[in-house]
């Protein structure tokens, strides 16, 4: 904008809504404010497109009370709402956790006859899924069939999403079919979205069988995709064709992120390769990713099963990052090879830093430390923990 003025050209109203839009895009609410109320004292006047981009911005970094102080001087001023406003407040009405709040202003914009769009029903109608109001979801999809807005690949995966999401397996497969036979499958995302849901019910040939479908189709692979695929092949105890897929990924110029590695891990955990596992978790490292805890904790898991727990406390000390899970196999291994009094120490250390662990682990310390003949005070203690 320097450069602008040094030109003689002055910054209006495009310019800073541009600007806000980058700010919003990158995620720095404080930042698009600041060029929000530069662009107040230079005495430009805001439109609708100055707002949104603002709105969407506060909504998506957690500030909801200031996205609708935004909204609300925007009434003041005289400023009417567009479609697109109206989708923003609805989408961060969901993320702040107020489903119903957003189906009575989506009922409200139907009664006053305000634009209502495809792209309305879609945030409603995931929004919904997302919150568990499946009957509201559904009650919104059929209002949909009988609008003159045609239902989108969009609103169908939100569908999908929800029926696997809520235990309803089948309709959602009917739904991906549906899409299937009416053509609207444009890229991988309905795809790895079933991927995934048929290799959770361990129907993994059908998942192979979608998979070879959307490479015929010719559909590009994103990171995501890849990462389902690695998966599907850890879990079938292929690990040959998963490194295979790293490699296809990584010479398409995607990167192993943080997903891909504990997958891997993991897949090569459950296969008894723990020396594998533990080179994965140095690569990982030298990418960057240490505190990747899920990785970690699969190799924790598996060091405490194949009763390695020396290794799997060295292990996690070297952890920048623990949680619950950490803790929980750790002292699970130690109680299963007799070292309860390490377990309580473990114990006390995963309280004392905030985190906790799950019953089952405290029973066992309690019962170990009970059947080796520790002081009933320890016991007690532990029970009242």
């Amino acid at each position: 904008m320097g450069r602008m003025r040094e030109a003689g050209v002055e910054p209006d109203a495009v310019t800073y809504n541009s600007l806000i839009a980058g700010a919003a895009r990158r995620g720095l609410p404080i930042h698009a404010l600041d060029l929000f109320d530069e662009m107040l004292r230079a005495g430009i006047a805001p439109d609708s497109w100055s707002y949104n981009p603002l709105m969407h911005c506060l909504f998506r970094s957690g500030h909801p009370e200031d996205a609708y102080r935004v909204f609300a001087d925007m009434a003041e001023k005289g400023i009417a709402p567009c479609d697109t406003t109206y989708n923003t407040l609805l989408d961060g009405m969901f993320r702040a956790g107020y489903a119903m709040n957003a189906y009575r202003m989506f009922r409200y914009l139907q009664r006053a006859g305000l634009p209502v769009s495809i792209v309305t029903y879609n945030t409603m109608i995931n929004g919904l899924c997302s919150s568990g109001k499946v009957g509201y979801a559904r009650m919104v999809l059929r209002e949909l069939g009988r609008t003159d807005h045609a239902p989108n690949i969009i609103t169908y995966t939100a569908v999908m999403k929800c029926c696997f999401k809520y235990g309803r397996f089948e309709q959602g497969l009917d739904t991906f079919l549906s899409l299937l036979d009416r053509g609207y499958i444009s890229d991988v995302y309905p795809y790895c979205t079933v991927i995934s849901a048929l290799v959770k019910k361990g129907r993994l040939g059908e998942a192979n069988n979608y998979c070879d479908l959307m490479l015929q189709n010719g559909s590009r692979l994103d990171s995501v995709c890849y990462n389902t695929l690695i998966h599907m092949r850890c879990q079938e105890g292929k690990l040959d064709d998963a490194f295979e897929l790293v490699s296809m990924m990584e010479d398409g110029g995607l990167e192993s992120d943080e997903y891909t590695f504990a997958i891997l891990v993991n897949g090569l955990c459950k296969m008894g390769h723990i020396e594998a596992a533990e080179k994965q978790l140095f690569y990982m490292e030298i990418k960057g990713m240490q505190s990747n805890v899920v990785a970690y904790n699969c190799l924790v898991d598996a060091l405490c099963k194949f009763q390695e727990v020396d290794a799997a406390i060295r292990l996690l000390q070297c952890m920048k990052l623990k949680d619950d899970f950490t803790y929980t196999s750790l002292v699970h291994g130690l109680c299963r090879v007799g070292r309860y009094h390490m377990a309580s120490k473990f114990l006390r250390i995963c309280l004392r830093e905030g985190n906790n662990v799950l019953a089952s682990a405290k029973r066992a310390v309690i019962a170990g430390l009970r059947s080796s003949g520790e002081s009933s005070y320890d016991c007690f203690e532990w029970q009242e923990t």
